[in-house]
């Protein structure tokens, strides 16, 4: 009887150290496609990091040429109605014209805009901040339509639904963003129409 429990128990014993052996033959074949696989996820997160870099570039690019539009845009305005108006009339236009300049000399950072806003807005699965990468990723200022395009274009979805946003009314999306304007995170010149309170800096 002990004999054959001796017998049994070597058995045993060899039946494991070859289950031992099996694994770590496996795990040697595996390993040069994780390795391989590790480098991808490595290289993935650099071209990730550039792709990033280089939208804020184009952003901040589109920013100079937009504010470079409107304030063209003002001063003809101003100087089509500059001869038919009054001495104080004309001050006020001056005036108008002095802000769009200034404005005009201001570059927009889409990576600083959103380093900012990190202080005042969760940014982890948080509906409020898409939103606000709508109009960082449109030059830092756009309307409620480009943030949808924004949202819909991203495949965001709904919190409560799951839903994406195509068949969201504007006004739902509006009335976000608007939330965003008394967190004082954007500003809203005219309605619909909404800019990003970060991210502007002056160019010397």
């Amino acid at each position: 009887m002990k004999t054959e429990l001796k017998v049994e128990s070597i058995a045993s014993n060899e039946r494991i150290q070859s289950l031992i052996t099996e694994a770590e033959e496996e795990l040697l074949k595996i390993q040069p496609e994780i390795t391989y696989l590790e480098q991808c996820q490595k290289k993935l997160v650099e071209l990730k990091e550039q792709q990033f870099k280089l939208n804020s570039l184009v952003v901040s690019l589109r920013s100079l040429v937009k504010n470079s539009d409107v304030n063209k845009n003002a001063r003809n305005k101003n100087e089509d109605i500059s001869n038919d108006i009054e001495d104080n009339e004309v001050k006020i236009a001056v005036n108008v014209s002095k802000d769009n300049d200034d404005n005009s000399r201001k570059i927009f950072l889409p990576d600083q805009a959103i380093s900012q806003v990190k202080n005042y807005l969760r940014t982890n699965n948080n509906l409020n901040y898409e939103i606000y990468k709508g109009i960082i990723f449109n030059s830092g200022q756009g309307t409620t339509a480009d943030i949808k395009k924004y949202l819909v274009d991203n495949k965001v979805k709904q919190p409560k639904s799951g839903k994406g946003f195509e068949d969201v009314e504007l006004k739902e999306i509006s009335s976000r963003a608007n939330y965003l304007v008394r967190k004082n995170i954007l500003t809203s010149p005219e309605p619909g129409a909404f800019r990003s309170v970060f991210g502007w800096c002056d160019i010397n």
